[in-house]
């Protein structure tokens, strides 16, 4: 018996155009029949290739891969696609629980965001690499640097909006801010928001042993205040001392 193309999709759960697709990459060869006004038409068969290539796609396999598959007759070659596919699926598994892990420490931050802003603690800033690209609104990048830059980009979430302010130009009531993409080791702005870092120094009389920096853990409402909310963690002397 053959199916028309509407009651085909139906059958499978798809759309028309999807068998269409299927059938332009050579996993369905549709029957138009004679006399037939160009009606597509798929016979059992095609049911169950289209049913065995769902399942490949489902296990992420690409439609040429799916084509390959499903137009073999070697068992072999079919084993070894079965492994290769089974490594790549471990390791997408292993970043997706990266990212699960990365998801969950941020909302973390988010739990703690009402009781944690603009707090100031002693506390071990974690290891930082950092890719500084602009100072102030100027591009720092060189040529080389731009593509590298770009491939940071790429490393989402795991590379976030970090910046380092001068300590010195803050003192001083000045803004010296450095813009940089940073990514935290364990996963491989303004004077008047540094303030209160300020006061903290002041007050306890702490020594700078560096510039702050920063991770920018959260935006939102970009078209109109642009609100960010980031943890700060400026590097002091082992022995709190008196500011220069």
């Amino acid at each position: 018996m053959k199916y028309k193309i509407g009651t085909a999709a139906k059958l499978l759960g798809v759309s028309p155009e999807t068998l269409r697709l299927y059938e332009r990459n050579g996993i369905l060869v549709s029957d138009r029949g004679e006399g037939e006004n160009g009606y597509r038409y798929y016979s059992r068969l095609d049911i169950t290739a289209l049913m065995r290539a769902r399942s490949y796609h489902q296990y992420g396999f690409s439609m040429r891969e799916t084509e390959a598959l499903i137009n073999t007759d070697d068992t072999n070659y079919i084993l070894e696609e079965y492994k290769l596919r089974a490594e790549r699926l471990e390791e997408e598994i292993l970043f997706k629980r990266h990212v699960l892990d990365y998801l969950q420490r941020i909302s973390a931050l988010l739990e703690q965001l009402s009781s944690d802003l603009w707090t100031v603690r002693m506390e071990k800033s974690p290891g930082m690499y950092r890719l500084e690209f602009m100072k102030g609104n100027d591009l720092l990048l060189s040529a080389e640097q731009m593509g590298m830059f770009s491939q940071w980009v790429g490393l989402a979430p795991f590379a976030f909006p970090s910046q380092r302010n001068s300590w010195e130009a803050l003192k001083g009531g000045a803004d010296e801010s450095y813009s940089a993409l940073g990514i935290l080791e364990e996963d491989a702005s303004c004077v008047q928001y540094l303030s209160h870092l300020l006061r903290y120094a002041k007050e306890h009389r702490t020594k700078a042993a560096g510039d702050p920096i920063c991770r920018t853990f959260l935006s939102m409402n970009k078209k109109e205040n642009y609100h960010r909310f980031r943890q700060v963690w400026l590097p002091v002397a082992e022995e709190p001392g008196q500011l220069p």
